[in-house]
């Protein structure tokens, strides 16, 4: 799925090298190459971001909004949510507590 969203950036990137050769056929070979690897490169750097996770910050921001949304969240809901492992999301959980953003009450965390 997010290799679909990089798509349309790959035919920017083809665009923008086949705009100056447009009416030099002979440069298109040259043209789908740049703009063939500046795709890849981009979509190699997107998917390294993509395999870290979201930030911190991210990760903190959705574990607000759920309680203020909600009133109160497990971690393992959270976990589901931004797709991380259930003691990451445990771990922001409890800095919120310690930070006095959220309460910690049989298991769930309160706003």
């Amino acid at each position: 799925m997010a290799g679909l969203l990089f798509l349309p950036l790959g035919l920017a990137g083809f665009g923008l090298f086949f705009a100056p050769v447009w009416f030099q056929s002979q440069n298109l070979p040259l043209a789908l190459a740049a703009g063939g690897l500046g795709a890849a490169i981009f979509f190699a750097w997107a998917r390294r971001i993509l395999a870290r996770g979201p930030t911190p910050w991210a990760l903190e921001h959705l574990a607000l909004r759920q309680l203020h949304r909600r009133g109160s969240v497990e971690p393992g809901e959270l976990a589901e949510l931004a797709g991380v492992p259930e003691t990451r999301a445990r771990e922001v959980l409890d800095d919120l507590v310690r930070r006095g953003l959220a309460r910690k009450e049989r298991g769930r965390y309160r706003r």
